[in-house]
């Protein structure tokens, strides 16, 4: 489900999209996936041994198998992940990134894009846009980052997000 505009408001979608072909493997920490194989391997060997001993303790190596996937599978994998599930949009008041997980559902997040807004864009192919602000509440001041990954259309978008910046102010 894409975010909705709110005519009431006068919200209007300026532009949707979605991350750009397939995402690298995030293997920036090759420490980390490999201390994750470890894990899966010790954890295996753990739970096979105490499974042949009859042992119940063979379920406590669950933990350690679920930490050993996470480092070593789950982590690199995430940005692929990410890119098949997200959804952009950017409306005339905010940019949102949906992302809609199969099991967990959609999770959203908006930042409202005024002139104190922070863009910033890499200089890849297809490139990120990134917007930061800094939002003050009850709890004091608290940085946001909300990010478009991976979008052919940088250029236009980044164009729309300043037309928007001007609007808002």
């Amino acid at each position: 489900m894409t975010p909705r505009p709110d005519p009431a408001q006068g919200e209007l979608i300026l532009w949707q999209g979605r991350p750009e072909g397939r995402a690298p493997l995030d293997v920036a920490r090759p420490a980390e996936i490999l201390f994750g194989f470890a894990f899966l391997l010790f954890s295996v060997f753990w739970m096979q041994k105490a499974m042949e001993s009859g042992n119940i303790l063979w379920m406590a190596g669950l933990i350690f198998f679920g930490l050993g996937l996470r480092f070593a599978v789950i982590r690199p994998y995430l940005p692929r992940l990410r890119a098949r599930f997200a959804r952009y949009t950017l409306t005339n008041r905010r940019a949102v990134v949906a992302l809609h997980w199969p099991v967990i559902g959609m999770r959203q997040q908006a930042l409202i894009v005024t002139p104190a807004t922070i863009v910033d864009t890499d200089s890849q192919d297809p490139a990120t846009i990134t917007l930061r602000q800094i939002l003050t509440g009850r709890e004091g001041a608290r940085p946001a980052t909300l990010q478009f990954e991976r979008i052919s259309e940088a250029r236009h978008v980044l164009d729309l997000i300043r037309t928007v910046q001007k609007g808002a102010a």
